[in-house]
């Protein structure tokens, strides 16, 4: 049990690693570029970053989950990782395939596509390392120290890659370009990799068992297609009805919410996710105690980042972006709550519907979600602009939240335990992480 404690922690700190390169590092160019670029251009990046995410989450087709669901109930099974590492991989290169057929017709097709028509190809690039990342696999395996480390290096490459690169306003389009190239290398480093640590095999996989695997993940899928309908849509949309200048305000302000969303939520997330699912595959109390224990720490973490946007979040945009960008406090202060916020519903949702096997339930709640965010954000885009599209995300978020915790309830799931927020309860798990985790991580 304490050695799997110790993985535990070693998985959230290594992908909290991951997510400070992937976040914080380019963060450390942005006092620069955006200064040379201005928001216009800034919002232009962004426009195009939020259109070709539809296509790497197609391409992802959520096996992050349903895939390393799979290999966690049985890691040591070497057949099963290689069916499963053989299916993902065909499936995805049939949809790459696919999405740039889409995308070629789409570009040549539609005016606004074209007018940024380097701009969007340079960003579809992305697309191409969706193919072989394997975080998926390193996830069920409980192994990500080296992608860590992989993500470091390269995010430290790209941040003085873009510094050297970019010097005139009209060298925007190169910053999705490096993007692209060094998510390309690393993904093929962590592929090489896996294949060889894990001693991967591909096996025959045809299309009707290809089509078969898609079928039976699709709630997944569909649940992730949602989800970015009142996320990374809002900036699409806000981009179809607005200017560029109002795109890179919103981009501005929402992107150091995403910056602190992805170093605390994501990577407690995806580290939790197979080891909850164990304790649900033990039973389905074991499961619901483990959620309650940590759902304070989640708390703890997520309340004390909406402190320090409160508090800090203004000067800090002033700060990477410039004064140009002072429109976007308003966005950041509408904003500031998501990260409290989706760190509940991601336990809700994520951790116990999907552990639990609720998937259409998740579905079905994220869909109606998604549903009405598409509409009223539309309608509040058109009166208030950017300052809409912000409200409009929160209100999202938080109406989510509350039906999955009203829906688990009645089901008889209970992940809140107050007496697991009393002040003992947090001095209890201060003198637990002393005990057992800072001695692993001094190894």
């Amino acid at each position: 049990m304490i050695s799997e404690k110790k993985a535990l922690t070693r998985n959230i700190l290594s992908l909290s690693v991951v997510q400070i390169a992937n976040n914080v590092l380019p963060l450390l160019s942005v006092p620069v570029i955006s200064r040379i670029i201005g928001p216009d251009k800034f919002g232009a990046i962004n426009f195009a970053a939020s259109f070709v995410g539809y296509f790497v989450l197609l391409i992802g087709y959520g096996f992050d989950l349903s895939a390393t669901r799979r290999i966690a109930a049985d890691p040591h099974n070497e057949e099963l990782r290689n069916r499963v590492f053989s299916e993902v991989f065909y499936i995805q290169a049939a949809l790459l395939i696919l999405s740039a057929c889409i995308f070629t017709g789409l570009l040549v097709s539609v005016p606004l596509f074209r007018l940024e028509s380097l701009l969007m190809i340079f960003s579809f690039l992305i697309c191409i390392s969706a193919l072989f990342t394997q975080n998926w696999l390193f996830l069920a395996m409980q192994d990500m120290p080296k992608v860590a480390f992989f993500n470091l290096v390269t995010k430290l490459l790209f941040t003085v890659f873009i510094l050297v690169f970019i010097r005139h306003k009209e060298d925007y389009v190169l910053q999705p370009l490096i993007i692209g190239v060094i998510q390309i290398g690393v993904s093929l480093m962590s592929f090489f990799w896996a294949y060889r640590k894990y001693r991967l095999r591909f096996v025959p996989v045809n299309m009707m068992e290809g089509l078969l695997v898609l079928w039976r993940e699709r709630t997944i899928f569909f649940s992730l297609v949602v989800v970015s309908l009142y996320t990374s849509t809002n900036v699409f949309i806000l981009g179809l009805y607005q200017s560029p200048t109002q795109v890179g305000y919103y981009a501005a302000g929402q992107r150091l919410i995403i910056i602190i969303q992805s170093i605390l939520t994501n990577p407690l997330s995806q580290a939790l996710y197979p080891y909850i699912g164990r304790a649900f595959a033990e039973s389905r109390d074991a499961g619901i105690r483990m959620v309650q224990r940590i759902l304070p720490i989640v708390a703890l973490l997520t309340g004390a980042a909406v402190l320090g946007i409160m508090t800090l979040g203004p000067l800090m945009l002033k700060l990477f972006y410039g004064e140009k960008f002072a429109p976007a406090v308003p966005v950041l202060q509408v904003l500031m709550f998501l990260p409290l916020i989706i760190g509940f519903s991601n336990i809700m949702g994520i951790q116990i519907m999907l552990n639990l096997k609720m998937d259409k339930i998740f579905f079905r709640v994220t869909a109606c979600g998604a549903a009405l965010s598409v509409f009223f954000n539309v309608i509040m885009i058109r009166h208030w602009g950017y300052i809409g599209t912000s409200v409009n995300w929160i209100m999202t978020e938080l109406l989510i939240c509350i039906t999955m915790f009203i829906i688990l309830h009645r089901k008889g799931v209970h992940p809140v335990d107050i007496n697991n927020f009393r002040l003992s309860a947090y001095k209890r798990y201060f003198r637990a992480f002393k005990a057992r985790f800072v001695p692993a991580l001094n190894r």
